[in-house]
């Protein structure tokens, strides 16, 4: 009889202590239902993320596709004494585990020999075929998500102050992050580049 005048003299203070609580849990239901009502990703996918490590190379490298072969383009430097050279470590994205894998990407041996520009099949992917479509066969594409876009419950519970940004594969409200194999989230906005899906 008590438990039930306590309910009764309190029923609005309980009712507004409850409220929010079974608002927050509808909209984390509703924010995940589309997610997980949507295919995971089916296609490979190559990026690269460029090499902070590496320092005073004789030339700089880009990464192109062409009839959806992976090639590296070898430039010189033109002022060796002033080196600004760029290079790039190369990932692939794994579908069926959802992990993320550093592919094999070394210096050419003879680059102190490369005097204008050469074009060199990439060894690790020379079996793949890419496409350079931004948008994956199944719909996917590779984008950058802000913690504050996570919706409004997730950024209360738990991004509140914290607005990186991580790179992840995106159908609508779907969303995977790139992982690699010890579960690190390395890729960040502004690290990492498209190279193309592997369809073959």
């Amino acid at each position: 009889m008590a438990d039930k005048d306590f309910f009764k003299d309190n029923f609005v203070l309980i009712v507004g202590l409850a409220l929010p609580v079974v608002l927050m849990v509808g909209f984390m239901l509703a924010q995940s239902m589309p997610a997980a009502m949507t295919d995971p990703p089916q296609y490979d996918l190559i990026f690269s993320a460029q090499d902070y490590q590496s320092k005073n190379l004789p030339v700089n490298v880009l990464l192109v596709v062409k009839d959806g072969t992976l090639k590296a383009q070898y430039t010189k430097v033109a002022n060796p004494q002033y080196p600004s050279t760029m290079w790039y470590k190369l990932y692939r994205y794994d579908a069926k585990t959802q992990q993320v894998s550093e592919l094999p990407f070394g210096y050419p041996e003879d680059m102190d020999k490369i005097e204008t520009t050469r074009e060199d099949t990439v060894e690790a992917t020379k079996n793949l075929k890419l496409s350079t479509n931004l948008t994956s066969p199944d719909g996917y594409e590779m984008s950058y998500e802000t913690n504050r876009h996570h919706g409004l419950v997730n950024e209360i519970l738990w991004d509140f102050g914290n607005h990186s940004s991580e790179m992840r594969l995106r159908k609508g409200a779907a969303s995977v992050r790139l992982t690699t194999g010890n579960n690190q989230y390395p890729f960040y906005y502004g690290s990492a580049n498209f190279v193309g899906w592997v369809t073959k």
